[in-house]
């Protein structure tokens, strides 16, 4: 069976990649490949964020407002979103870590940090789509989505051997000097590397 993320990044690059990269301002290639380290950094954190605070919080985001309907029309999606509900995701998501998780991902990527925050902004809603659809077709409880975003982070994790680490050391910089950012980036480079 395909993983979410793969899902996700197929239907993306079908129907969305050319309006995702005039969003970015950049070549397909450059999006499709920043594309590929995002939607894994995305699950993952949603993952850390389920298993730290339960999924019933996000249970209730999917029935409320992501039930699938953005992958509708991916391209129209992108072309009208501001990244506000995306933001807000990341908020909730990456808490006060959003700027690393952007520098990561931008030195992964070629983007810059308000290429690559942008990027993550935009994917977030489809990510909590994707979700939300599997929901609704499997009937999955509270508990079954958080041993589905366990699932696709180990399925990330084995297919780009330090992964976990990747989002461990993202989420857990707090600024108290434990996390040391230019090690996590130089790990970000290898753990976040392409996965299609």
């Amino acid at each position: 069976m395909s993983s979410l993320v793969d899902l996700l990044s197929a239907s993306i690059k079908e129907s969305g990649l050319d309006n995702l990269s005039n969003k970015l301002g950049q070549d397909q290639r450059t999006t499709s490949e920043a594309l590929d380290s995002a939607l894994p950094l995305l699950v993952g954190a949603l993952s850390r964020s389920a298993e730290k605070d339960g999924a019933r919080g996000l249970t209730v985001a999917l029935d409320k407002k992501h039930d699938g309907s953005v992958l509708d029309d991916i391209a129209g999606f992108i072309d009208k979103d501001d990244n506000v509900d995306g933001q807000g995701i990341l908020g909730h998501v990456l808490g006060g870590s959003g700027d690393l998780a952007a520098k990561v991902l931008g030195a992964k990527s070629g983007l810059d940090q308000a290429g690559a925050a942008s990027l993550m902004a935009t994917l977030a809603p489809m990510v909590l789509g994707a979700l939300g659809r599997a929901k609704q077709e499997n009937d999955l409880s509270t508990d079954d989505i958080t041993q589905l975003l366990a699932a696709e982070e180990q399925g990330i994790d084995k297919r780009a051997p330090g992964f976990k680490n990747v989002i461990g050391g993202i989420l857990d910089a707090d600024g108290d000097g434990d996390t040391d950012i230019n090690d996590l980036l130089s790990t970000g480079l290898k753990g976040l590397g392409r996965f299609f």
